[in-house]
C-alpha cells in the first residue's frame, strides 16, 4: 500500500491572547520534532501486507503524534515572533514621529523674512545717487585745474563707492587733467635729472584705489593724485622723485623711503667706506635751504638727520660701528629720503612745471649719489 505524501508548507501561525496582552512564551525543542525526518518509511518491496499495513499504522501514529506536539511548539514559537514583530513596528512608528514643528518664516527658515513688494518677489532696497557730469572746463591742459582739487577735496568728505560712482564722470576730468601734466612734466624732469628716461603716464601714475586688505582704515580711495620719476618708472630699485597733490597737503619728495633691509644694508655699507660724497651732498647751500639742516629736528622727539621718526634707537649692528662713530647719525638712518611741501597757489599756478624743475635740480645730486650706493656705474674703459 503506498504511503499517502505529506502536506507541505509550514502549519497556519495564531497566537494566542490573555486580557488583551499577549503572551511571551519561549519555545520548546521536541526530540521527535527534531527526530521526525528519522522516521522509517513504509517499505515499497512485496511481502506479506499485513506487516505492510502494520508497518504503515505505526509510522502513521507516530507521526500524528509528532506533527501534533510540533503543532504546539509552532504556536508557541510563531507567538514569540508576532511579539517581536509587533515590538519592531512599534519602535519605528515611534521614530516616525514628528517633532513639535518650530515657528518659521514663509522660506522654511528661522531667518526673518526679506522684504518683499506686492508680487511676492524679494527685494533690497538701494540708495540712489544721482549722476553728477562732468566740468565743462577742458581737461587737457598741462595746468592743474581747481576743479581737480576740488574734486579731491570733496572725495575726502565722501569717501565710498556709491558717492564715486556717482561722480565717476568727474573723477574722469580729474584723471585726464592730472596725465595730461604728468605727460608735459616727463621731459622737463629729464632736463632737471638727466638719469631719468622719458616714460609713458601710465609707468609713473599711482592708482586711486586703496589696498585694505592689511589696513585698520577701510576707506576705498586716497584723497590725492600721485606720481613717482625714477630710472625705472614707479617701481625698480632707484630712487624716487614722487610727486602728490591733495587740497592743502601736497609735496615733492626724493629718495628711498624705508628700502628693503638688502638696500638699507648696501647704503650703509657705503657710508662706512666712504661718507664723503653725501656729507657734501646734505651741506651744498641751495639744499640746506630747500630741505634744512641735516640735523635731528624732533625738538625732543629722536629724529633722523632729514626729520623723520623712524631712526633706529640704537646703533646698527655693524661690526666696528659703536654710539661714538663719526657717521653714526647717518647709519642710523631707516629711510633716506628728503621732503618739501608745495602749496595750493603753486600747484594751481601756470608755473607749476618750473617750480618742479628748480625743486628737483638742487635735490638731484642727492638722488643720483643714493643710486650710486645701491647700484654703482660699472667703471668705463676711458677710466682704466
Amino acid at each position: 500500500m503506498a504511503a499517502p505524501k505529506k502536506a507541505k508548507g509550514r502549519p497556519s501561525v495564531t497566537s494566542t491572547k490573555s486580557n488583551g496582552k499577549k503572551k511571551n512564551t519561549p519555545a520548546k525543542k521536541s526530540k521527535k520534532a527534531d527526530d521526525f525526518s528519522d522516521a522509517p518509511t513504509p517499505s515499497s518491496t512485496s511481502g506479506d501486507s499485513d506487516d505492510a499495513s502494520s508497518g504503515y499504522n505505526d509510522d502513521e501514529d507516530e507521526s500524528a503524534v509528532s506533527e501534533e506536539e510540533l503543532s504546539e511548539e509552532d504556536e508557541d514559537d510563531s507567538d514569540v515572533d508576532s511579539e517581536d514583530i509587533d515590538k519592531d513596528d512599534a519602535d519605528r512608528k515611534k521614530k516616525k514621529r514628528k517633532a513639535p514643528a518650530n515657528k518659521k518664516s514663509p522660506g522654511g527658515s528661522g531667518k526673518k523674512p526679506r522684504k518683499s513688494d506686492p508680487g511676492g518677489l524679494n527685494t533690497r532696497e538701494v540708495e540712489t545717487i544721482p549722476k553728477a557730469a562732468a566740468p565743462k572746463v577742458k581737461a587737457e591742459t598741462s595746468i592743474i585745474l581747481p576743479t581737480t582739487l576740488d574734486f579731491l577735496k570733496r572725495l575726502k568728505s565722501n569717501n565710498d563707492r556709491p558717492w564715486f560712482q556717482a561722480h565717476d564722470a568727474q573723477y574722469r576730468h580729474a584723471l585726464l587733467n592730472w596725465t595730461t601734466f604728468i605727460n608735459a612734466l616727463v621731459p622737463v624732469a629729464s632736463e632737471a635729472d638727466w638719469t631719468l628716461p622719458p616714460l609713458p603716464a601710465k609707468d609713473l601714475i599711482h592708482r586711486i584705489y586703496r589696498d585694505v586688505r592689511f589696513s585698520k582704515e577701510k576707506t576705498p580711495y586716497k584723497t590725492n593724485f600721485a606720481l613717482s620719476l625714477s630710472r625705472t618708472g614707479r617701481k625698480g630699485p632707484f630712487c624716487l622723485y614722487y610727486i602728490h597733490i591733495s587740497p592743502g597737503n601736497s609735496i615733492l619728495a626724493c629718495g628711498k623711503w624705508q628700502p628693503s633691509g638688502e638696500e638699507i644694508k648696501v647704503i650703509r655699507d657705503a657710508i662706512l667706506a666712504d661718507p664723503k660724497p653725501l656729507r657734501e651732498v646734505l651741506n651744498e647751500p641751495e639744499f640746506v635751504k630747500l630741505f634744512g639742516d641735516p640735523k635731528p629736528k624732533g625738538h625732543g622727539k629722536r629724529t633722523s638727520v632729514f626729520g623723520h621718526e623712524d631712526e633706529l634707537k640704537n646703533c646698527p649692528k655693524i661690526e666696528g660701528v659703536t654710539k661714538d662713530h663719526p657717521d653714526i647719525d647717518l647709519l642710523k638712518l631707516r629711510s633716506v629720503a628728503v621732503s618739501t611741501p608745495l602749496t595750493d597757489e603753486e600747484v594751481l599756478s601756470d608755473e607749476f612745471i618750473p617750480i618742479l624743475k628748480r625743486k628737483m635740480e638742487v635735490v638731484a645730486p642727492f638722488v643720483q649719489c643714493i643710486n650710486e650706493m645701491i647700484m654703482p656705474t660699472p667703471p668705463s674703459d676711458d677710466d682704466e
